[in-house]
């Protein structure tokens, strides 16, 4: 089956995922131990407590995976975000426990794991379907995907049209996408809803946004970037300061895999 012709996935430019590093970095790992997402994973381990995090990023759930006596493989393509991970498990006292894989979901193999994990990555990924087809042949007993409700960066679509008014603006992938593909895989998913409270001030500066937001709404001039500074600021000072003006909330869906 071809892929839909809706889904369009988030192209991050390197410059982006940087940033993207930096603001997860003031994260720490102790705050995802009890996490919704950390538990779904946990309530359905089996004997082995093996676990594949795909797109692991800078290891805000390996490492409380590995703390909470689990075998965790980290898939993460990016060199910047392996690089923290790798800073994170050293400090972790369970560092052998994770071994970490370098490349793209699924163009990577690893062994068969009791749970397949994929956090926040999905809209990332070009070919959604071979991305879910993977995550059925790896777990053995649960597969667990966590996407955004509300799309990402849902104001770049109001900044893209006022700079860019005769190009379409970019669409991300969200809950809808995602569970519009898995009927359609022939998938009933269980589907929670949580809403996490905000974490850090690093998407609250416009200093340490301006770069990554310009590069992501395609802007060259000089002047393009002091009107988005504006832009940023406006938004950040206001009452319900918010660079996205949506609720922030996440659907965990997860399902048992059709897998021999």
């Amino acid at each position: 089956m071809k892929e839909p012709t809706t889904w369009h996935p988030v192209v991050f430019p390197e410059a982006s995922m940087t940033q993207m590093a930096e603001g997860l970095k003031g994260q720490p790992t102790e705050d995802y131990r009890d996490h919704a997402i950390t538990e779904a994973v946990l309530k359905h381990l089996g004997p082995q407590r093996t676990v594949v995090d795909i797109g692991a990023g800078i290891g805000r759930f390996t490492v409380p995976l590995a703390e909470a006596n689990c075998d965790v493989w980290a898939v993460e393509p990016s060199a910047i975000m392996r690089e923290q991970l790798a800073a994170a498990v050293k400090a972790s006292p369970s560092a052998a426990r994770v071994h970490t894989v370098d490349g793209l979901w699924p163009r990577v193999e690893v062994p068969r794991m009791e749970v397949a994990l994929a956090a926040l990555v999905i809209h990332f990924s070009p070919t959604p379907r071979a991305f879910i087809q993977a995550m059925e042949r790896t777990a053995t007993r649960r597969c667990v995907v966590v996407i955004h409700v509300e799309p990402m960066l849902a104001a770049l679509q109001d900044w893209w049209r006022i700079f860019h008014p005769d190009r379409p603006a970019p669409i991300v992938p969200a809950f809808r996408d995602v569970y519009t593909l898995l009927w359609e895989e022939g998938i009933v998913a269980d589907v929670s809803i949580i809403e996490p409270p905000a974490r850090g001030d690093f998407w609250r500066d416009p200093e340490k946004m301006l770069d990554g937001f310009a590069t992501l709404l395609d802007l060259s001039t000089e002047t393009e970037r002091a009107q988005l500074a504006a832009l940023l600021r406006e938004r950040l000072t206001a009452p319900d300061a918010s660079v996205t003006r949506s609720r922030h909330r996440l659907a965990v869906v997860s399902w048992t895999p059709d897998s021999p």
